[in-house]
């Protein structure tokens, strides 16, 4: 029988619906989803999709018939293990060794710190001494150690057809190149690079160029993010960047800029933004930042906004002109150029009293206001975003201008100009894969079939490769010697891990070869460039500090003066630039965006990105044509296999069919180039805007991103790369699966997600106690203001129900051991490890998981197991919509609903219900409070998966580490990915401290207890003789919580009151997740906190308080504008109504 712990319903015969869910089926309640929620094993212990009984026998015939052949027993596989002839320096077999490096990048080099293990590179962290960037990463830093070990690189340079060359012969060719060329001053030789941030790159060009004056230098790539330099340069008329202090903003506005996780500096910009949202007290609270979204994509920055607008990207320059317009009008400025701006915009049709009030409440806030522009943007309103800055005061205090240093490029529009000239002989291409991701309209494919001899420098054997006469393989960063610059001028070395695998070229090699350099030793580069940027004498020996720091993080770009003004930008009026065109139904708009996970396509073939949900869609291994709740509606899906019905969700259709989302499969057609694709509703899309992801469709890939996703690239356009016009999609009749994670591990139970307005937390500190079923139960431990947390993690608690347990208030077992009189003379107490998680500041980048998976050997398992719920991750990152009240029978997707990120792991629970059904011990209690898993006792019987309230606990179906994910089921005559030797380079990536899970086995989050023995292993060394074997705080921090940009994740010992954790958890948004099952998890989350502006036409309280304090009866009334059915200016909004009221641009209200 299946119990559940509901609240009470809502009084008066109110009719309610769900203010949170993560998909379209727990919004409609489903049957099919019920089924879901309670079945028996929501791990997917599903039937496989495919496999049948008589397919089945077939397999275990074979099996059994190849399991005779010439065997005597059944015996593991003999390997040997070969020893040290002579030990190495510096290496101690199981003592990992920590390098400093960089991981590269045209605008921003992260400084890193990579985890060793016998010189094998196993994990990759940030860098603690870069304090901009606080030691964290993002998702493509973490993962790029995957491409370390893909055996799918290129592992060898190669001319004519695949003709195998060495190094030496590939250095030969680019002589031969150097010399041809020296003679014409490099006349008719081009080169089409990458951009980078490596100054011994430019130093190595600008010699280049002085060598051959004629030489074509161009660089490219889609996802460069270089638009904000160039528009500043522009502006100043000197190579300037903008660099932004967050952290001083009390209002930010971002213009469809996601710049907590994509834009340049995005780790230094969610850092800033997160310190204005840490509430650690009322104070705190009283004076946290508030956010403001203007944006074509639903992103993750959006998602943390207080207030959001949807705005199709091509429609974006008409809405700062008139937001331009409202601060000129109300500071008092130029008045004509007002009236200008705001002609220009009103095209658009915008909502005019949200950019309004939005103008205000920046104006209130000059000097500790800012505005930041996405870099997709054209350079026209990039500009006129600096000059709305400048009239802020921003310039000095929120955002400052700094001095690049000096470089010259071509663009691929000149480089494609001067070959279909037929100026262009030979063609090197030092990264990239222009053939893919070219703008459509160049033909970039034709024109490189022009070129006589092309010659190309690349990681992967790719569809640029296919085109070219000679393929030189490179090196990876880890392999090789560079350096770059972050975003804000810090200086950072690139220092090889490990030597290459493979027979590589660096990039920094090739053009020192094309300089003429007969010997290129990268080192001297780089200490060479390194020296022109210290003044110390002993260079040498500074340059070794650089590298044991990671960086020269005292230096910095330069600062300048200068502001753009609002008449500078009189040319760009005249021209029309922030006209917006017009978008309907009949026309609609194509947002086109790098992915967030396989970014432009070259981590298509990453396993790790493949497989991580994205942050809003929840789609893993596709990317899908996003499409608006009215659209999709005037689309009329076919009822029959569709998602929805015109006019609401289907409550009896499901959308989902065997854990597989069927998605209708449509053609979007923009000047006369079509492309097909599933289509996935997401709410908070401008309605007649269409989402694509750029990224996949690859053509010429290895085998993890074979056959994954569809190819946008064909939309593109150099004109305007990211935003097309004029579209129309149609529905072609077919279907397509989806693998969408977005209902995996759903939990039943209310107050799941706790969020209020600053102002009702200010008014009632201890609102987030008065939510959910604790509110309505006695408390676990008695009375909690009279017990603090650190005797809570020492003491027996007294459980929740009627009668008091009968131990309560004495030691537990796990402590009792050294609680008694005189053991402390003997014993030290053991530490009581706890986690606490801001949602305040979790602003759903993912890096987490990664990291997790990076440092824990959790394989992956590909689309189908995915779409079974089988995937492996030991923490998840759980998306939330909320919408107001929706009446019974009539539920409908809301325009532009809130959303919330919930990080989720295992939260070892002190009383676990997973310990209480395993038949055989194998999870158990440590003396530390820790849920450890014993993977020798485990027999698969999922019982323990089944009690788990919070389905964090993960089975292996599969044997997913040694078996590809396309043979899972052929068992014994599948191959053996251990003995090939793609899977052997694969295994060097595996952490030695953590035990690599086979099939049958139950794993789960361990608060990584590898990291935690560590370092009570180098405790007890340096200890000595004495008795002090506790770990100091910050001492041990856990893959996820290094990884995380904003430090939302804080670990540590909460039976000490002084450590961080435990300040954490005394603050008053404390709160445990389905604390009503008496299970007590040591991890618990901080509340949510938002700060609207009550002047703002779509002011609303959080979702969750609107149904706990709304509805509930109780004493919290609503802090602002009264019920929540009317704002304080009596301006009627959709909560609790199912239909919603449109503004002028389709926005909806609350």
């Amino acid at each position: 029988m299946i119990q559940d712990f509901q609240q009470s319903s809502a009084p008066g015969g109110q009719t309610t619906g769900k203010s949170y869910w993560r998909s379209l089926d727990e919004l409609a309640d489903t049957q099919a989803f019920r089924n879901w929620l309670h079945r028996e094993f929501p791990q997917g212990a599903s039937e496989a999709t495919g496999v049948n009984r008589r397919h089945f026998l077939k397999i275990m015939a074979a099996s059994f018939g190849a399991a005779g052949i010439g065997l005597a027993g059944c015996r593991r596989p003999e390997q040997n293990i070969l020893p040290y002839s002579r030990q190495p320096e510096n290496s101690i077999p199981g003592v990992p060794v920590f390098y400093t490096t960089s991981f590269p990048d045209a605008v921003d080099s992260l400084p890193l710190v990579v985890e060793t293990h016998q010189h094998r590179p196993t994990h990759i962290e940030g860098n603690p001494g870069y304090k901009s960037y606080g030691g964290s990463t993002n998702v493509f830093a973490q993962a790029s150690i995957l491409n370390l070990y893909d055996p799918d690189r290129m592992t060898a340079s190669s001319e004519g057809n695949n003709r195998r060359i060495s190094s030496a012969e590939a250095a030969d060719i680019l002589g031969k190149v150097a010399n041809k060329f020296g003679q014409t001053n490099g006349q008719g030789l081009a080169i089409l690079a990458e951009p980078s941030s490596s100054p011994t790159r430019a130093r190595l060009v600008q010699q280049l160029k002085q060598q051959m004056p004629r030489l074509r230098w161009a660089e490219y790539a889609p996802s460069a993010r270089t638009s904000p330099d160039k528009a500043l340069t522009q502006a100043l008329g000197r190579p300037a960047r903008p660099v932004y202090h967050l952290d001083q903003a009390k209002v930010i506005l971002g213009v469809d800029s996601d710049f907590t996780l994509h834009e340049p500096g995005s780790l230094a910009l969610a850092r800033g933004f997160a310190a204005g949202r840490r509430a650690k007290n009322q104070a705190d609270a009283k004076n946290m930042n508030r956010l403001y979204m203007a944006e074509s994509a639903f992103t993750a920055t959006g998602a943390m906004s207080d207030h959001r607008l949807r705005v199709p990207t091509s429609q974006i320059p008409a809405f700062v002109a008139q937001l331009a317009a409202e601060i000129l009008s109300q500071s008092g400025g130029d008045s004509g150029l007002a009236s200008q701006l705001r002609e220009q915009a009103a095209s658009a049709n915008l909502d005019e009293a949200w950019v309004r009030e939005c103008a205000a409440d920046l104006l209130a806030n000059r000097g500790h206001a800012v505005l930041h522009a996405g870099s997709h943007l054209p350079l026209a309103t990039q500009q006129l975003v600096q000059a709305i800055n400048a009239e802020l005061g921003a310039v000095g205090h929120t955002v400052d201008y700094v001095e690049l240093p000096q470089a010259e490029a071509d663009s691929i529009e000149d480089l494609a100009q001067a070959i279909e000239a037929g100026e262009v002989e030979t063609l090197l291409i030092l990264g990239g894969n222009p053939v893919y991701n070219a703008p459509a309209n160049l033909e970039w494919d034709r024109l490189q079939k022009k070129v006589g001899q092309v010659i190309r420098h690349g990681f992967y054997y790719d569809e640029t490769s296919l085109l070219s006469q000679v393929n030189i393989a490179s090196t990876h960063y880890l392999e090789s010697w560079s350096d770059g610059f972050t975003y804000e001028g810090a200086l950072v070395p690139v220092q090889p891990m490990v030597l290459p695998i493979f027979e590589g070229v660096s990039e920094l090699e090739v053009v020192a070869r094309l300089g003429g350099r007969q010997t290129s030793d990268v080192y001297a580069l780089v200490v060479e460039t390194f020296g022109s940027y210290t003044n110390e004498a002993n260079k040498d020996k500074a340059f070794q500090r650089f590298l044991s720091d990671g960086g020269l993080f005292e230096h910095r770009f330069q600062s300048i003066n200068g502001r753009v003004e609002f008449g500078s930008l009189r040319n760009a009026l005249s021209q029309g630039s922030f006209q917006a065109p017009s978008i309907g139904s009949n026309a609609l708009e194509v947002r086109l965006k790098m992915d967030d996970t396989v970014g432009d396509g070259y981590w298509n073939n990453n396993g790790w990105l493949q497989e991580l949900p994205d942050p809003l869609t929840k789609l893993t291994w596709d990317n899908a044509i996003l499409v608006s709740p009215k659209l999709a509606e005037e689309l009329g899906y076919d009822t029959g296999k569709g998602t929805f019905l015109i006019g609401g969700i289907s409550k009896k259709q499901n959308n989902f069919v065997r854990d597989t989302e069927v998605s209708p499969v449509a053609e979007v057609t923009v000047d006369g180039v079509t492309v097909r694709g599933p289509v996935h509703i997401l709410p908070g899309l401008p309605d007649y805007s269409v989402t694509v992801s750029l990224g996949y469709g690859r053509s010429k890939v290895g085998r993890v991103g074979k056959n994954t996703g569809f190819n946008a690239y064909p939309l593109t356009h150099s004109k305007n790369f990211f935003a097309r016009n004029g579209a129309k999609i149609k529905l072609v009749g077919e279907h397509y699966p989806l693998s969408n994670t977005s209902q995996h591990w759903s939990m039943e139970g209310r107050a799941i997600i706790r969020e209020a307005n600053v102002e009702h937390h200010l008014e009632h500190p201890d609102w987030v106690n008065h939510m959910g079923m604790e509110s309505h139960s006695p408390p676990v431990y008695g009375n909690a203001k009279d017990m603090p947390l650190q005797e809570k993690s020492l003491k027996q608690p007294r459980g929740n129900s009627l009668y008091e347990h009968p131990d309560f208030g004495s030691p537990p077992p796990n402590v009792d051991a050294w609680k008694k009189e005189g053991a402390m003379d003997k014993f030290v107490p053991e530490q009581q490890w706890g986690m606490s998680i801001d949602l305040n500041t979790c602003v759903g980048c993912n890096a987490c998981i990664i990291a997790c998976q990076s440092e824990n050997n959790i394989p992956i398992v590909g689309k189908e197991q995915v779409a079974m719920g089988r995937e492996m991750h030991w923490i998840r990152l759980d998306r939330y919509f909320s919408s107001g009240d929706l009446k019974q029978n009539q539920v409908s997707l809301p325009a532009n609903p809130q959303a919330s990120f919930m990080p989720l792991g295992c939260v070892h629970c002190e009383n676990a219900p997973c310990e209480q059904v395993c038949p055989v011990n194998a999870t158990v209690h440590d003396r530390q409070g820790l849920n450890v898993m014993a993977y020798n006792r485990c027999v698969g019987t999922r019982y323990c998966a089944n009690n788990c309230p919070y389905k964090v606990r993960r089975f292996n179906f599969f044997d997913y580490n040694k078996r590809n994910v396309d043979e899972l089921y052929a068992g014994p005559l599948g191959t053996n990915k251990y003995k090939t030797e793609g899977g052997t380079l694969v295994s060097m990536q595996r952490n030695p401290d953590v035990t690599v899970r086979m099939r049958g086995v139950m794993e789960k989050c361990t608060f990584c207890v590898q990291r935690i023995e560590q370092a009570k292993i180098a405790q007890r060394v340096k200890a000595a003789d004495s008795n002090d074997i506790r770990i100091p705080d910050g001492l041990v921090r856990v893959a996820c919580q290094n990884a995380c940009p904003t430090d939302a994740i804080v670990f540590g010992d909460i039976s000490d009151a002084d450590t961080a954790v435990s300040e954490s958890k005394a603050n008053d948004r404390d709160y445990a997740l389905l604390g009503y099952l008496n299970v007590r998890p040591r991890t618990t989350y901080l509340a949510r906190l938002r700060n609207p502006n009550p002047k703002m036409p779509d002011f609303a309280e959080p979702f969750s308080y609107q149904e706990y304090f709304g509805k509930g009866g109780t004493e919290h009334q609503p802090a602002k504008g009264g019920s929540h059915g009317e704002t304080e200016h009596g301006a009627e909004t959709n909560a609790g109504h199912g239909e919603s009221h449109e503004s002028s641009e389709g926005n909806e209200h609350h």
